[in-house]
C-alpha cells in the first residue's frame, strides 16, 4: 500500500489556530468525500468533481466498494443481526484491537455498537484539507487514495507490514484520513475530530485539531440528519508485553465498559508469550469475542467459562503462520461447524474462511435473569380465582434458555 505522497492532500497547514479556523466540519466532510469519491455534501459545485480524474475515482471506488458490500459487508451485517444478541451488541463497546484503521468491517460487524476502540501500531496521521486539492494534483492523489484502500476492499484486510511502513514513513501520514474515507463510505457524517495525548495515569488530554504529537484521534460520527452519535478511538500504541502492562493506554482501557470484541487478521500475535498481557484483557473485559483464528488460541475458552459456535471452515491457517495451526480447533470445527455466507481475514475467499463467536456463561445467565425479571414485571396481577382454577401456572418451556438470546 502506497501512500507516501498523501502529503498532497493530507497536511495541515498552519498553527492549529489557523486549522481550527479553515477546517470547519462543512469543508472537512467535502474533503473526505472527494476522497472518498463520494460526491461533496456541502461544495456541491466544486471544481474538481467535474474533471476526469475524479470522475475515474469515483467511478472505480463505486464499482469496488459496491463489490465488497455485496461479497462481504452485507452478509456480514446480515449474520450479525442473525447471531448476535441484541442485549450484547445495542449501546456497546467495542475493542478492535490489532486493527489499523478498519473501521470499515468493525461498523459493519456491530452497527449497533455506540463506541468503538482501534488500537494498532499506525501513526494517527492528521485530517484531510480541502485546499490541498487542487486540478494540478488531484490525479495523483486520487490514485494514492485507491492504492491504499485496494487490499482491505479485495483480501479484507491491511497486510501490516506494508501498511506499517507507508504510514509510518510518510511525510503526512497516519490512519486518521482512511478511516474518515471508510466512515463516508458506510453513510456516516463526521461530527467532530480532536486529537489527544495519551497520559501514563490513562488520562486523555485534548489537542483539539492539532495533530503533532497525538498519541490517539477521536472522531464521532452519525448520518448527517441523525442526532446521535457514535464515538471512534483509534489509539497508536503497542500492544506487545514490552509496552502494554505499564501503558496509559491499558489504564484507560481497563477503565472502558465491558463489551465486545473483534479480533481479524491479527497475525496470530496473541499465540505468542509477549503478548499474554492483552490477550489476558480481552479475555478478562469481553463479554462476547467474536474473532478469527488469528486472534486467541482456541485453547484459551475453557469450556465451563464461554459458550462456543463455530462459523465456516478451518483447515490450517495460511502458510505465512503455519506454525500456528490449532490441532484442538480443527478438531472441534469437525464436530460443530455452522455455514458462513461471506469471506474474512487471511482466507478471504467465501468458503474457506472461520469466524468464532464465544460469549461468557455468566453473562448469558445474568442476561436470562434479565428477561425473567421483565417478565416478571409485565405479568399482569392475577385476579381472584378459585383454589381449583389458578392463573398464571408455568407451562413447560417457559424457562429462557440460550436460545432465546
Amino acid at each position: 500500500m502506497k501512500v507516501a505522497s498523501l502529503a498532497i492532500f493530507l497536511a495541515l497547514a498552519g498553527p492549529q489556530l489557523a486549522a481550527e479556523e479553515t477546517i470547519t466540519l462543512d469543508t472537512l466532510n467535502d474533503a473526505t468525500a472527494l476522497l472518498a469519491g463520494i460526491d461533496p455534501p456541502h461544495r456541491t459545485d466544486h471544481p474538481l468533481t467535474t474533471g476526469q480524474s475524479w470522475q475515474y475515482h469515483k467511478k472505480t471506488l463505486d464499482s469496488e466498494f459496491a463489490s465488497h458490500r455485496e461479497r462481504v459487508l452485507d452478509p456480514m451485517t446480515k449474520w450479525s443481526n442473525a447471531e448476535l444478541p441484541s442485549a450484547f451488541v445495542d449501546g456497546s463497546t467495542v475493542r478492535y484491537l490489532f486493527s489499523g484503521p478498519d473501521i470499515l468491517h468493525a461498523f459493519h460487524m456491530f452497527p449497533a455498537a455506540d463506541t468503538f476502540v482501534l488500537c494498532g501500531l499506525e501513526p494517527v496521521g492528521e485530517i484531510p484539507d480541502l485546499d490541498e486539492l487542487n486540478s494540478g494534483n488531484s490525479s495523483r492523489a486520487f490514485g494514492e487514495v485507491r492504492n491504499a484502500l485496494g487490499e482491505i476492499i479485495n483480501f479484507s484486510f491491511f497486510r501490516t507490514k506494508d501498511m506499517k511502513t507507508d504510514l509510518r514513513f510518510a511525510t503526512f501520514h497516519g490512519t486518521t484520513p482512511i478511516m474518515m474515507i471508510f466512515l463516508a463510505r458506510s453513510g456516516q457524517y463526521i461530527k467532530g475530530v480532536e486529537f489527544l495525548e495519551l497520559l501514563d495515569d490513562g488520562t486523555l488530554k485534548s489537542k483539539g485539531r492539532e495533530a503533532k504529537g497525538a498519541d490517539a484521534v477521536k472522531i464521532t460520527f452519525s448520518p448527517r440528519r441523525i442526532a446521535d452519535t457514535k464515538t471512534l478511538y483509534y489509539f497508536s500504541s503497542d500492544l506487545s508485553d514490552g509496552g502494554f502492562p505499564t501503558s496509559g493506554f491499558r489504564t484507560w482501557l481497563e477503565a472502558q465498559p465491558k463489551g465486545n470484541s473483534y479480533l481479524k487478521a491479527a497475525s496470530f500475535l496473541m499465540h505468542e508469550s509477549y503478548f499474554k498481557s492483552v490477550r489476558q484483557h480481552l479475555i478478562d473485559y469481553s463479554v462476547q469475542i467474536i474473532q478469527d483464528d488469528s486472534g486467541i488460541p482456541f485453547r484459551y475458552f475453557e469450556a465451563d467459562v464461554w459458550y462456543a459456535d463455530l462459523f465456516g471452515t478451518y483447515t490450517g491457517p495460511i502458510d505465512l503462520f503455519s506454525q500456528h495451526y490449532q490441532s484442538g480447533l480443527r478438531a472441534a470445527y469437525r464436530t460443530r461447524q455452522k455455514p458462513l455466507d461471506f469471506g474474512t481475514g487471511y482466507k478471504w475467499r467465501k468458503g474457506e474462511s472461520n469466524l468464532m463467536r464465544f460469549v461468557r456463561q455468566d453473562a448469558v445467565a445474568e442476561l436470562q435473569e434479565k428477561v425473567e425479571d421483565r417478565k416478571a414485571e409485565e405479568t399482569p396481577e392475577p385476579e381472584t380465582t378459585s383454589p381449583e382454577q389458578p392463573e398464571n401456572s408455568a407451562e413447560p418451556g417457559d424457562e429462557a434458555t440460550s436460545s432465546d438470546l
